[in-house]
């Protein structure tokens, strides 16, 4: 791939990488910076960049997701222990239930079978449409709202267990 095809294909999609690093919490700056990171990593790959634009797509944003999860653990192991203080306690806990939620939800997800597990997370992280999915699977895209609606099911199934 050629710089020239590069910024046609790639470039093009630096919003989506942006908003998708905001929505899994970095602060905008370090967002920008996981974008930048994130395309430069692509350019040294480009070799292995799919060529179909929605496999792309997926790509890209699996890509970004895994290059902000990255910078948050990062910035966890460097974070010190005395900023922990009586007024941000509240905080720290809310913040410690989200991360508690997230993970066990990362591990539902992570259990179910491999056509739900790939359809959710192309539903939820990477906020494709029925159509999109159904492009980047390969299933018809009746297949893919069943195998949402099961998905979504037996999640909410795991999480009424817990309480």
């Amino acid at each position: 791939m050629e710089e020239k095809e590069f910024r046609q294909r790639v470039m093009p999609l630096q919003r989506l990488m942006y908003a998708l690093a905001l929505r899994l919490g970095l602060p905008p700056d370090d967002a920008a910076d996981a974008v930048q990171e994130t395309q430069l990593k692509l350019w040294r790959g480009r070799e292995g960049i799919p060529e179909d634009p929605p496999a792309l797509k997926a790509y890209c944003m699996t890509s970004i997701r895994n290059e902000c999860l990255s910078v948050m653990r990062r910035r966890k192991e460097t974070s010190p222990i005395e900023t922990a203080n009586a007024v941000g306690a509240e905080t720290d806990i809310a913040d410690v239930e989200i991360k508690d939620t997230r993970r066990r939800m990362e591990q539902f997800i992570d259990s179910l079978p491999d056509g739900q597990r790939r359809v959710i997370r192309l539903s939820s992280f990477g906020e494709y449409d029925i159509m999109e999915i159904s492009e980047v699977t390969g299933f018809t895209p009746g297949n893919v709202r069943q195998l949402l609606s099961r998905a979504r099911k037996r999640l909410r199934e795991m999480v009424s267990e817990l309480n």
